[in-house]
């Protein structure tokens, strides 16, 4: 069939209306309205409730949908056709992107989707297609929604004008501080950190009862950023200017343990920086391996489960793992920088906001919710009110409201009839003649009385909230407490000083040799070649600056650690491949280049270490009589930019000696006053590196302790040369040294006129490692003085002290010294049994106090000096 013409009448053509612009002209304006729309429609999360559109929409969807955590997961291609059918007409690309995102872990603190399938990984891997996943509103979540239905928000018209969408969430905890968030719009970009979620309520809760508060006060409880990752984040200027400015630079450093049992040596790392995709990480670590720029390194291992994050980096047996962890951080992802642009929409415009704009922000929303949510109820309540008086009136007059019914035609009638009569609201008219008769019992009637009771002071209460701003901060302060205990969580990103530049001498790029090593009492310092020192002669002594003596002189491996404990109570910890190299007849360099050392600190006892055993120990003691003991194994530390405690000492006193002990060794000391004291180390409590010492001598009677030595409690005690400050040196057999327990009594080793008094200044343990010509002696004139011990024998304890060194009437011994070679090897077998006194080891303590207070107060039999003149006094 032929199709019918019609004839169009001529004033319904379409006719041609075509504007003559330039493409310039209009791509300007064209692409000006599109710039705003992304920014304020698609990339910039809004202020008040941390979203972005398309997650708004989202968790409304999910919400309306009855998607949440209390009921099972549906599929996420349920959830992402929902979305993009209602609320956002984009690609379903998008939509589910942004679900996933919600959902993991790794990129936010707290997420606001629970997920079930494989959501991406921190490696970077993509998730599943939304066929197969599923998910659910996480438990907080609700928060974001909760009172939505309460006119707490304004809604507007979906795409379609089909449906109504809410323009901003409640959002009953800060969203957009505690998940952070990042987008890319025309020309401007955010990039807003994660935070702790007690942290930032802490903040909040003092803001609101601080109106004067500055970002400084807030800072106080919101240090810094905490990310989902945790790792560390160094304390800068970058860090303050994210808060105050918004915009800043800082570094965050993974978290790694350096573990050593002796079979293995390992770097475990077990937390990255923020963004770093672990993938990229290990093939970063593997490529220095394959490039062999590490060679300390055997293999990589990414051991990463369910359980957690765990990359182990495998070394070596003589590789320094701190030096190779240090090395990786400069080099790789293990530190990073995060760049904090905190921009957001506020009032329909981007702004770059610092963290009181946030905070004001979120406050002046809630406060709004709050508010119309109060008054939602209140007008509800009212309403209910009336309802409840218009049937506790009916029920008093219950006959002639019946009879009124009865004699209406219908139900408006009734209505309008028993308003007549009776002066009843419709509503209440309304409900009179909706009212089930079997509610008119006594027990309803109660009801109905205590309902209204009820309603009047809820009214009375919301009315309160209304009209008294500080009862609506308090409400709010109590709802963020309750968000607070039910979800916070602790820190995960520890916030730490900035360590010093790493240097770059990296451990495995130094062959593994035999060095001289020599340290002195001022803190100079340095290794020397076995070629630069055999040049220097047969046993040549290290070059020294006048007035210094040497305080340790040996052979140490580039691998090896030294030690040096000083007389303020501190101890250093050195590689030794960090120490500078010198000619051994140089004096060295100052330690400081290596450690910030106190300029009234000397250098009291060092030791090389290969090993770091936990069953041998470091027995402390300081001049006024504390001592102490401490497992080898706590000396080993990360970071050794300073002192570190090793005692904790009181005031006036100071280190005197350490001796390294096997675990049951015996304990000698010697006192200045001319005595000594022997006993087990079993009776010394082992103790943490930072705490006081226990009571060492009963009574030291103004003396000071000297020196203090080990001896295995199964050998025969050896020789010891006694060198008091005036001079005389003689030999004694430690064996004459009573075995007592703790504080140990005294036991005389020489005797003294009253008239010529001696001070034991300097006790050297002897044996055939120590040369006859190696004990030195500094005079108070700053003068150096060698004593031969081969000219000295055992001296009978009856014989009095007298000088034996050349010296002038004024002149007194200051300090003597060896070069000594105290180098703890892995050969060195411990002895240690643990028992119940080492079960419960003491963390913080000073016991020296306690023992002097509960000591009794009566003074002991102890030995005096005599003179032969004393007889003639009497």
């Amino acid at each position: 069939m032929a199709k019918r013409k019609i004839d169009v009448p001529v004033e319904t053509e379409i006719t041609e209306n075509i504007h003559n612009e330039t493409v310039e002209s209009i791509m300007g304006s064209r692409y000006a309205t599109y710039a705003k729309y992304v920014r304020k429609d698609r990339a910039i999360p809004d202020a008040r409730d941390g979203l972005k559109p398309v997650q708004r929409r989202i968790i409304f969807h999910m919400y309306k949908s009855g998607n949440t955590f209390n009921r099972p997961r549906t599929k996420c291609a349920h959830t992402v056709g929902g979305v993009m059918g209602n609320f956002h007409p984009h690609g379903d690309t998008s939509i589910y992107e942004a679900l996933v995102r919600m959902s993991q872990d790794w990129k936010v603190e707290i997420p606001l989707i629970d997920f079930q399938g494989n959501n991406g990984s921190i490696d970077g891997d993509q998730p599943a297609a939304y066929r197969y996943t599923e998910s659910r509103l996480s438990q907080i979540a609700e928060e974001m929604v909760r009172d939505i239905d309460k006119n707490t928000v304004d809604m507007t018209l979906t795409f379609d004008d089909t449906n109504l969408e809410p323009v901003v969430m409640p959002s009953r905890f800060p969203n957009l501080l505690v998940n952070g968030s990042e987008g890319i719009a025309v020309a401007l970009a955010t990039d807003i950190p994660t935070h702790n979620l007690r942290e930032v309520i802490n903040a909040i809760i003092y803001r609101i009862n601080h109106v004067r508060a500055t970002i400084d006060d807030l800072m106080e409880f919101v240090p810094g950023p905490d990310f989902p990752t945790g790792g560390y984040i160094y304390r800068s200027k970058g860090l303050n200017e994210i808060y105050h400015t918004g915009r800043g630079r800082i570094e965050v450093a993974s978290k790694a343990e350096i573990v050593d049992d002796g079979k293995t040596k390992q770097i475990i790392i077990s937390e990255l920086p923020y963004k770093t995709i672990k993938k990229n990480l290990v093939f970063e670590l593997d490529k220095l391996v394959h490039d062999k720029v590490v060679s300390g390194i055997n293999e990589v291992l990414d051991g990463s489960d369910r359980e957690g994050l765990r990359i182990v980096v495998d070394l070596k047996k003589d590789a320094n793992a701190d030096i190779i962890y240090k090395y990786l951080m400069s080099k790789t992802s293990l530190k990073t920088s995060y760049s904090a642009n905190m921009v957001a929409i506020v009032n329909g415009r981007p702004k770059t906001m610092n963290l009181l704009d946030f905070i004001d922000c979120y406050i002046d929303h809630q406060v709004d919710v709050i508010t119309r949510r109060s008054q939602y109820n209140l007008e509800k309540s009212k309403s209910r009110l009336e309802i409840v008086n218009g049937l506790i009136k009916a029920v008093s007059i219950l006959d002639e409201v019946v009879a009124t019914i009865r004699a209406s035609k219908d139900k408006q009638d009734a209505k309008k009839n028993i308003q007549n009569k009776f002066g009843f609201s419709d509503e209440q008219s309304e409900a009179i003649v909706m009212l089930q008769l079997y509610k008119l019992s006594n027990t309803d009637i109660n009801i109905l009385i205590n309902e209204k009771n009820s309603l009047e002071q809820t009214i009375d209460e919301l009315n309160g909230i209304l009209n008294d701003r500080k009862k609506l901060d308090r409400l709010l302060v109590s709802d963020l407490k309750a968000i607070s205990n039910k979800y916070g969580t602790d820190r995960k990103t520890q916030i730490i000083e900035r360590t010093e530049n790493i240097n770059i001498d990296k451990r495995d790029l130094i062959s593994k040799e035999e060095v001289m090593l020599a340290v002195s009492r001022d803190g100079y310092i340095k290794y020397s070649s076995f070629k630069s020192y055999r040049s220097s002669g047969e046993n040549p002594l290290p070059g020294m600056k006048d007035g210094d003596v040497c305080v340790y002189s040996g052979k140490a491996m580039t691998t090896d650690y030294l030690l040096c404990f000083t007389n303020l109570g501190n101890f250093l910890y050195i590689p030794v491949h960090e120490i500078q190299e010198n000619k051994w007849k140089d004096e060295g360099k100052h330690i400081n280049y290596l450690v910030n050392l106190n300029p009234n600190e000397k250098i009291v006892k060092c030791f090389v270490t290969e090993t770091f055993k936990n069953d041998l120990f470091f027995v402390i003691a300081s001049k006024n009589g504390q001592i102490k003991r401490v497992r080898l194994s706590d000396f080993s530390v990360v970071r050794y930019s300073k002192p570190i405690c090793c005692i904790k000492l009181l005031t006036g006193d100071e280190l005197c000696d350490v001796v390294l002990s096997k675990g049951n060794d015996n304990i000698v000391l010697f006192v200045s006053g001319g005595y000594s004291s022997m006993y087990n180390e079993k009776d010394i409590p082992i103790t943490s590196l930072r705490s006081g010492g226990v009571k060492a001598i009963s009574r030291l009677n103004n003396s000071t302790i000297v020196n203090i030595f080990a001896y295995n409690s199964n050998e025969t005690k050896g020789k010891v040369a006694l060198i008091t400050d005036k001079g005389c040196v003689r030999i004694y057999d430690v064996s004459n040294t009573l075995l007592s327990s703790r504080p140990g009594k005294l036991t005389q080793i020489f005797k003294v006129f009253k008239s010529e008094p001696h001070n034991l200044m300097y006790v050297v343990k002897l044996n055939t490692s120590i040369p006859a010509n190696n004990i030195r002696v500094l005079n108070n004139s700053r003068e150096i003085i060698d004593i031969k011990i081969e000219d000295y024998h055992v001296t009978p304890l009856d014989k009095y002290a007298k000088a034996t060194l050349i010296l002038t009437k004024t002149a007194s011994l200051l300090i003597g010294f060896i070069e000594g070679k105290d180098y703890i090897s892995n050969d060195i077998k411990s002895n240690y049994v643990e028992d119940e006194k080492d079960s419960a080891e003491i963390e913080e303590s000073n016991d020296f106090e306690k023992e002097e207070e509960t000591q009794d107060n009566n003074e002991e039999k102890g030995y005096t000096q005599i003179s032969i003149f004393d007889d003639l006094d009497e």
